[in-house]
């Protein structure tokens, strides 16, 4: 089975916002199966980040709030300031990122180097 067709194309997407919120869409949690918890995993050789369900034991886990808007917003700041590291994205700038599916791994992908950066002002 080719590489195209382990992925399934969604309008996921994942937002960074100032370096102060990942906003999440519900369509990137719900192949997941809209779980209470998840974890964000980071592939540094394709640098992708990762997506999977998990639970409340879950080392590093992050609990999935209340959708606001059709959205969930993180705001771990220790876990923000990790994301801007690996991405290497300037802190105040805002970030999207179209996500895809891997249906294999139960997991979503963004790849990082395929973001939209606006500057402030400009959303």
């Amino acid at each position: 089975m080719s590489e195209q067709q382990n992925k399934q194309s969604l309008s996921a997407v994942l937002r960074m916002k100032r370096g102060w919120e990942l906003t999440v869409n519900r369509a990137t949690l719900e192949p997941l199966g809209n779980p209470g918890y998840v974890r964000f995993l980071w592939s540094a050789q394709q640098r992708v980040l990762l997506i999977e369900a998990a639970d409340a034991d879950t080392p590093q886990s992050l609990r999935v709030g209340a959708p606001k808007g059709g959205s969930t917003v993180f705001r771990n700041h220790s876990f923000l300031d990790a994301i801007l590291k690996l991405t290497q994205w300037n802190r105040d700038s805002i970030y999207t990122v179209q996500g895809e599916y891997l249906p294999k791994l139960n997991m979503v992908a963004f790849e990082t180097q395929n973001v939209i950066q606006e500057e402030p002002g400009n959303e």
